[in-house]
């Protein structure tokens, strides 16, 4: 009976209790911990955090120290960036030797703002070959300057090391702008300064290729088109294309615009879902366009089209025509752009 009693008066307050609210969970006021430090290969060394970070901290270079307690020697690291899970961060370190270093960490912050003060894991540098894509990391001046300097420098700082001796103005394409071969570059070999005459008056573009390498021959993942003028304004006109083609299945699809009096490349545009370009900041001038495609099922050819356009915008500020694709063997397509158009699509692809 008594243990009949028992189960009863469980039951009632198991009932009662349903029926309230849970309290508030606790605020976290927890910082973030190092778990672990995994060296990757000789550049690269991937740290994870007990939670996720915020977007700023993990990417603060001066958070960083690499120790030789041997030596009594730190080393700066090059490069950090935040995994897109949050809770992981990418460095890019110096070329070590095979043997134990300390890693400090400092001032690392949760999402809800508290601070990781400091944390050091010990780690041997893996010897492994750096087959990583280097980025792009900044330039200066940015992707589009006006009242730019008629002569001047651009800055471009990369997240590795990179091959010096191997970069030169092929890696490089120019729209009038006229660079200096002279390349000048920082003591660890991650920031380039490039020299450069505009033509006054005009819109100048620099193509930067992603056939730039690192120091383990992995060439750059992105391309970037830089644009800088000596006006104060930018042309807001924009040729809208359209691509002509009796059948559908094309696929990496890309415009290559030249100014018909120079055969001076003038941009490269990846065509949208609708297999339309749109050439922006446009000055009224006749331009050459070239497509180039691939076929959806059929690799024995290219899709290939050219056409000469007189823009001359309307009062909206811009005009549109179309451009006609045929399928053609891959020898009949120019061989500069056949080039730039494979170097495109392993592009998107890596991005991918």
């Amino acid at each position: 009976m008594r243990r009949y009693l028992i189960q009863f008066f469980i039951c009632i307050s198991f009932l009662l209790s349903c029926g309230k609210k849970l309290p508030p969970t606790s605020p976290d006021r927890w910082a973030p911990k190092v778990l672990n430090v995994q060296p990757v290969d000789k550049h690269h060394i991937r740290i994870f955090f007990s939670e996720r970070l915020d977007s700023i901290t993990p990417r603060k270079l001066v958070n960083y120290k690499i120790v030789d307690h041997e030596r009594a020697e730190t080393t700066a690291i090059i490069y950090a960036e935040r995994a897109k899970k949050g809770d992981e961060v990418f460095i890019t370190i110096p070329m070590l030797e095979e043997k134990k270093y300390s890693l400090l960490i400092y001032h690392i912050k949760d999402l809800k703002g508290n601070m990781m003060k400091f944390a050091e894991k010990g780690f041997t540098p893996s010897m492994e070959r750096d087959t990583v894509a280097p980025l792009l990391k900044s330039t200066k001046p940015s992707q589009m300057l006006t009242s730019a300097p008629l002569e001047s420098t651009i800055i471009l700082t990369f997240t590795e090391p990179m091959d010096t001796g191997a970069v030169s103005l092929d890696d490089f394409m120019q729209t009038n702008l006229l660079l200096d071969s002279v390349f000048v570059w920082n003591k660890t070999l991650t920031e380039l300064a490039l020299h450069y005459k505009l033509e006054e008056g005009k819109m100048s573009k620099l193509f930067i290729l992603p056939q730039l390498t690192d120091l383990s021959n992995n060439p750059l993942a992105e391309m970037r088109i830089l644009g800088l003028t000596t006006n104060d304004t930018i042309p807001r006109n924009r040729l809208n294309i359209d691509i002509e083609t009796v059948d559908s299945s094309l696929t990496n699809a890309y415009g290559f615009f030249s100014l018909a009096k120079s055969a001076q490349l003038h941009d490269v545009i990846w065509a949208d879902t609708n297999l339309s370009f749109s050439l922006y900041f446009a000055t009224p001038d006749t331009y050459f366009i070239s497509v180039i495609a691939e076929h959806a099922e059929d690799e024995s050819g290219m899709w290939w089209g050219e056409k000469t356009i007189t823009f001359y915008p309307d009062t909206t500020r811009s005009m549109s025509d179309t451009v006609a694709v045929s399928f053609v063997n891959r020898d009949k397509l120019p061989e500069r752009l056949f080039e730039l158009y494979q170097l495109m699509v392993k592009h998107i692809e890596r991005k991918k």
